[in-house]
């Protein structure tokens, strides 16, 4: 199976981990972003989103790992001050192959982009943990809706599950690595159970 490879993607290290489907807010300020964000916008594409190793999300480029997730920006508004702020969704995971610093301190790299066993179903073996996602869901009528529609989908369930638990942000990057749904689920079970 053919790998999808992307060229120059801007990336936004963060000291959050974005799966997909998730939702990411960001107030963006530094003229490196706020550039990015200007040339993702004008030509609809999008731009990846990596959690930090070593360094911060403002000032000199961090050191990010190398798995991360495409967001595309939904929402956008401009403050007074000229800040911009956006809602950005996670689309797809991909890992760097190689990375550049331009001169502003913008990461770009090469991607490639990990495809998704197409809506793996759910064991029973995780019930449990479905009906842990049911628990934190219920009280928004929105977000039982959308439940009820992807809770059989093994990926969707893990990654709402690494947004939902109070895990190390390493733990979620470490989950978000794993490349099959089912390892993944298997993994969050056993961490949680030792929670």
């Amino acid at each position: 199976m053919m790998q999808t490879v992307i060229k120059n993607v801007p990336i936004f290290p963060l000291s959050v981990v974005l799966c997909p489907q998730g939702l990411v807010s960001l107030r963006v300020f530094e003229a490196r972003y706020l550039d990015m964000v200007s040339q993702c916008l004008k030509l609809d594409e999008p731009f990846g989103v990596c959690m930090i190793v070593e360094g911060q999300e403002v000032g000199k480029a961090a050191r990010c790992y190398q798995t991360g997730t495409l967001a595309k920006i939904i929402n956008w508004d401009q403050t007074a001050d000229g800040m911009l702020l956006i809602e950005a969704q996670g689309v797809q995971r991909f890992r760097m192959i190689d990375s550049q610093i331009a001169s502003n301190q913008l990461i770009t790299a090469t991607v490639e982009v990990l495809d998704e066993v197409k809506k793996e179903p759910v064991p029973r073996v995780f019930l449990d943990l479905k009906n842990r996602l049911y628990q934190a869901m219920k009280n928004q009528p929105s977000s039982l809706s959308v439940f009820e529609q992807n809770c059989n989908n093994a990926a969707w369930l893990a990654y709402r599950l690494i947004e939902l638990c109070a895990l190390d942000n390493v733990l979620k990057q470490r989950l978000l690595e794993i490349d099959d749904a089912i390892d993944r689920l298997h993994t969050i079970k056993a961490l949680l159970a030792d929670s």
